[in-house]
């Protein structure tokens, strides 16, 4: 019923904090909320959250994976941009091309994205994600479970996001990882030399004599509300692993 009512209020439904919202977070300690962090002012690619893979913006591409998963209470992409806004919205606007059956049934069965405007203050270089994050959270109360989604991550896969949900469900943090056989050296200033960090020279290992290493994959991080407020992603308890052939997920 609720997202009945939506379909004759969704050109714009402004929050208190100007938010371009077309669904409420719901209130259940449960329900998943996802986060995309999109500023416009990254120096090293500008704009790099709307640039174009195959003809598909980065951001396009998190966002259709996203609703495809359908495992989220709400979708947002927090930004300060009004063309990241833009490429935000046309998720739902692209459904304004097909008829009216359509456009009824995407918003009583699929996940619409909602535009956070985000601080300036919590959008400059210096900004950390989790600051960007809990600014997001000041003005969002109800939100009980927060997913982080790295749009810069373009293999980013429906199927990957439902797993990581279903660890969520069990842990307080979940996050992707991929296994690593590299073998790396840290180069010393002071001496002018490099040394091994993973490995002895003398005892170099071969692939299968070994486990490798996990590093973290940066496609999400499931975190409890809890944690974040602590500036925290993960936390300090051993971790528990499940792990899957592609990606591998952390979650304690």
């Amino acid at each position: 019923m609720q997202r009945i009512l939506f379909i004759f209020e969704f050109f714009i439904t402004l929050s208190a904090s100007s938010d371009v919202c077309y669904d409420k977070i719901s209130n259940s300690s449960e329900a998943v909320t996802a986060l995309i962090l999109a500023r416009g002012g990254s120096k090293g690619i500008k704009l790099k959250n709307i640039q174009r893979i195959d003809g598909v913006t980065l951001l396009g591409i998190s966002l259709t994976e996203l609703q495809q998963a359908n495992k989220f209470d709400t979708i947002w992409v927090s930004t300060d941009h009004q063309d990241i806004a833009d490429e935000a919205e046309k998720c739902l606007n692209i459904y304004f091309e097909t008829s009216s059956l359509k456009l009824i049934w995407h918003f009583l069965f699929s996940d619409n994205v909602n535009v956070h405007w985000r601080d300036p203050q919590t959008a400059l270089d210096g900004t950390s994600s989790i600051e960007s994050v809990q600014e997001f959270l000041n003005y969002h109360p109800n939100v009980a479970k927060l997913a982080l989604i790295q749009c810069t991550s373009p293999f980013i896969n429906q199927k990957y996001i439902r797993r990581g949900i279903k660890k969520f469900s069990n842990h307080h943090c979940v996050f992707s990882v991929k296994r690593s056989f590299n073998l790396r050296w840290k180069f010393d200033k002071k001496s002018k030399r490099i040394f091994p960090i993973n490995f002895e020279i003398n005892k170099r290992p071969r692939r299968q004599d070994w486990s490798g290493e996990l590093v973290e994959a940066g496609m999400f991080y499931m975190s409890s509300v809890g944690l974040l407020k602590r500036g925290l992603f993960q936390n300090e308890r051993r971790m528990r692993r499940c792990c899957h052939k592609i990606r591998r997920f952390l979650g304690n």
